[in-house]
């Protein structure tokens, strides 16, 4: 597999260790192991990793890393890996906005928030697989909600393509990476909570779009209802890449249903 080249958007030399060490790191003849690659950054961090400015400018630095990475690429699993990895070096003492440094990933959720409202195109794809492959490594379950909305957005509304199709496409593949690279967590969750309780709030955030006429947030059926619309909506794209997403998302739903939801 080729070598990944990754460019620092922003130059910054405080900030050009992370993207030193990941560049190794995450290259498939790589020797360097997760635990190494996370303690050499984190000791090189601790005199910086203390404010508010730095997690800031560390999850758009990461983020720009995964966006670099095509989604099917096995550098974004070593990406999310070394994630995870930082929740398990030695805490710091420090603490921003009340969280723990490392151990609680400061920034985190408000920099994803933040940042689905700036990413698109091929890059939306790459960082929306990082996202599931963070949620799927247990590292921020709080992922499920976005998982959720994207996809209502692709398949709970009657969209039609517009124009070349790429937007369509994008969206459509968008969702398809959280049932490749989460899809198992969906599962077991549902598996193990099928009849979620959601306090009001929740309940209109995870509420269906208007193609889906059942329950709020992630339920058995709703899984299911996403499966046969990755299949009904696979013959309207552009690409034949996207279209062959869409349907291994329909297939792994289907099967991962019958063996895991239907007992």
């Amino acid at each position: 597999m080729a070598a990944i080249k990754l460019r620092q958007v922003q130059e910054d030399p405080d900030r050009k260790g992370l993207f030193g060490i990941l560049g190794e790191y995450i290259q498939p003849d790589s020797t360097t192991s997760v635990q190494q690659a996370a303690v050499k950054f984190a000791d090189g961090a601790k005199e910086s990793a203390s404010s508010e400015e730095y997690f800031w400018a560390f999850w758009g630095d990461v983020f720009s890393i995964a966006e670099q990475i095509p989604h099917d690429n096995p550098a974004q699993d070593k990406l999310a890996a070394f994630i995870r990895e930082l929740t398990l070096v030695p805490e710091t003492g420090n603490k921003v906005w009340e969280t723990r440094v490392w151990i609680d990933l400061p920034l985190l959720r408000p920099a994803v928030r933040e940042h689905l409202d700036v990413v698109t195109g091929h890059e939306r794809i790459s960082f929306h697989a990082f996202l599931a492959r963070l949620w799927h490594a247990g590292v921020s379950p709080a992922i499920e909600t976005t998982a959720i909305w994207v996809l209502r957005d692709a398949l709970e509304e009657d969209t039609k393509p517009a124009g070349d199709g790429s937007a369509f496409d994008t969206q459509l593949a968008v969702a398809a990476v959280y049932i490749e690279y989460a899809g198992a967590t969906i599962v077991q969750k549902l598996a193990s909570q099928p009849s979620p309780q959601l306090d009001e709030v929740t309940q209109r955030s995870l509420r269906g779009g208007k193609l889906w006429k059942g329950e709020s947030g992630l339920t058995p059926a709703r899984f299911n209802f996403w499966g046969s619309r990755f299949t009904e909506v696979a013959g309207s794209t552009a690409s034949d890449g996207v279209k062959a997403q869409a349907l291994h998302a329909a297939r792994l739903i289907e099967v991962w249903s019958e063996t895991w939801l239907s007992k």
